[in-house]
């Protein structure tokens, strides 16, 4: 053990007195520069992971988006068919219980008429909703999503009621097809954050058929509902 010591403390005066001692501090000093290149490369790679996962993410909401759109239209048709399924059997009632074309029933002809302009609109009525809206404080902007899960929508003018915003890019008059999405723009006229800015907004538009429809939304900052959908004279 002695001997082992004394041959320790030979070789550590002997790198003092030569230049192996500046080469091993250049040796340390390299190693530490080469420990912090691959710090610095695990902390690109852990940003550009990070990047990664982000646009997935991202990706993975447009295709939700999309997904939603396309179950809302479904569930539209769904529910359009169901009341056209129900006129219909309305109409076999009138037929089953009058005798119209012997005796000209002209109530029973009435009903008639009227059920089958029903069928006829609802066969070509638009369905506009909202899954809210989008806030962009550092622009002092909101955009309000709009879709359309019924037929195909002639938009002609968007009726704003608020004290906090304006509207700017209106893009109208504007054709919403069925299964498709946009955006209404608004930008704050006040010191109030978006996220705190109240407003109602009518949707005015036309069917195919030029039967025309109001669509009214309410809400504050990005949180948004639609109230009510009805139909309005030109």
């Amino acid at each position: 053990m002695y001997s082992l010591l004394k041959l320790v403390i030979r070789i550590v005066f002997y790198i003092l007195e030569t230049n192996l001692a500046n080469t091993l501090l250049q040796l340390y000093n390299t190693m530490e520069l080469l420990f912090q290149i691959i710090a610095a490369i695990g902390s690109i790679a852990t940003f550009g992971a990070f990047v990664m996962l982000f646009r997935k993410d991202k990706d993975k909401q447009a295709q939700i988006t999309k997904l939603s759109i396309i179950a809302a239209t479904l569930e539209n048709q769904a529910e359009s068919l169901n009341k056209q399924n129900d006129l219909l059997a309305q109409q076999v009632d009138i037929f089953r219980n009058t005798s119209i074309l012997k005796e000209q029933n002209q109530v029973a002809l009435e009903k008639l008429r009227d059920i089958e302009e029903q069928k006829i609109k609802l066969s070509v009525k638009p369905n506009i909703w909202t899954n809210g809206g989008m806030e962009k404080g550092y622009q002092n902007e909101l955009q309000i999503d709009i879709s359309n899960k019924g037929e195909v929508a002639n938009l002609l003018e968007f009726r704003l009621i608020s004290d906090d915003l304006t509207l700017h890019n209106l893009h109208l008059p504007y054709e919403l097809e069925k299964g498709k999405g946009r955006y209404i723009f608004a930008k704050g006229k006040s010191n109030k954050a978006i996220k705190n800015c109240e407003y109602q907004i009518d949707v005015i538009y036309e069917d195919s058929l030029k039967n025309r429809y109001c669509s009214t939304f309410i809400g504050k900052g990005a949180i948004a509902k639609i109230t009510e959908t009805k139909e309005i004279e030109k």
